[in-house]
């Protein structure tokens, strides 16, 4: 095999070479999730009896019929982006963790291709704990902070490993009462809300990820994608309050699609008809055209709409829906 040249070199240093390889064709003009996980096993191979990412790269795309879609330039562009990310990802203590490491979450490989790759710091065993995850508005009224910290008091007691957005309101409510192992989902680059210092990196009661490398910034698209990283990871997942709002809409529309259970807390009987809570309403009263409703998105329907219901109207029914056992309502 005659190995194409490049200017480019990659510090092996800085990550294991698999993570640098599937980053450099990440950044190589017209390759992305797709191609990595349709020629994953090709990938590991031409890893395996290669000495450097270039050379790694030159054979993938060979044995790929891709070799000559591709110009050295690119490949040389790849590789340095790639480099300067797991620079950053060293210096600020992130590590990446590829859809081929062990540690990386079945539940996004069970149900997505989107994300070959994700940034995280803190404990990341707990990325394949099972989980519960928490939506819900991001002002809520009284009510739905008193059952946002009973829900905290809850999992404390009952050691729940929860799954969170990096937002304010009901999620902030139950983590004002929460002690317990979770993880937090941002959707902009970790380094932009925490830094080494913080005492995360060496939590072992949290994980903090993100689908995007350092210093991305968030938009709505970004939100768009944490939120589908949050419906991943979660094995079940509750609705404490929501009007409905985008604060929720975009985990629900992700998670609708999964043979999964989402519960959904009943309010109380005089706040049934409070804007605040229609949310719950129109999902524990129409469930899957609810859902369709709810979510406002051409592709929620009635032939994707998989999840099953479960009202919770009382802390007695917490323990069956929190419990790691799929036990039937």
């Amino acid at each position: 095999m005659c190995y194409i040249t490049s200017k480019v070199s990659f510090d092996k240093n800085y990550l294991q070479m698999l993570e640098s390889l599937l980053l450099s064709i990440l950044n190589i003009k017209g390759f992305g999730p797709k191609y990595l996980f349709r020629y994953k096993d090709i990938i590991v191979e031409k890893e395996q009896e290669s000495t450097t990412v270039l050379e790694a790269i030159t054979a993938i795309f060979e044995e790929t019929n891709r070799i000559n879609k591709v110009s050295i330039s690119e490949i040389d562009e790849g590789i340095d982006r790639a480099e300067k990310i797991i620079k950053q990802c060293n210096e600020l203590s992130i590590e990446p963790i590829s859809f081929l490491d062990e540690r990386f979450p079945k539940n996004i490989i069970e149900q997505s291709e989107l994300w070959p790759i994700i940034y995280g710091i803190g404990n990341v065993e707990l990325l394949n704990n099972y989980s519960i995850g928490i939506v819900g508005t991001k002002i809520p009224d009284e009510h739905g902070k008193i059952i946002s910290n009973r829900i905290g008091e809850f999992c404390t007691d009952y050691e729940v490993n929860l799954v969170l957005l990096h937002q304010k309101g009901v999620v902030e409510e139950v983590l004002n009462t929460f002690d317990y192992t979770h993880i937090e989902v941002l959707a902009s680059g970790i380094d932009l809300m925490y830094n080494p210092l913080d005492e995360v990196y060496n939590d072992d009661m949290r994980c903090v990820i993100s689908p995007f490398p350092p210093g991305v910034i968030t938009d709505d698209y970004k939100y768009i994608e944490a939120s589908k990283v949050v419906a991943c990871l979660s094995n079940r997942i509750i609705l404490i309050q929501d009007s409905p709002s985008d604060d929720t809409r975009f985990v629900l529309s992700y998670f609708s699609r999964m043979p999964r259970t989402l519960g959904v807390i009943k309010p109380i009987t005089s706040a049934l008809k409070y804007q605040i809570n229609s949310g719950n309403v129109i999902l524990l009263s129409e469930k899957i055209k609810g859902v369709i409703k709810y979510c406002r998105a051409k592709d929620v329907n009635l032939d994707t709409v998989r999840c099953t219901f479960k009202e919770l109207q009382s802390k007695s029914d917490y323990p069956q829906f929190f419990g790691e056992e799929e036990l039937p309502f």
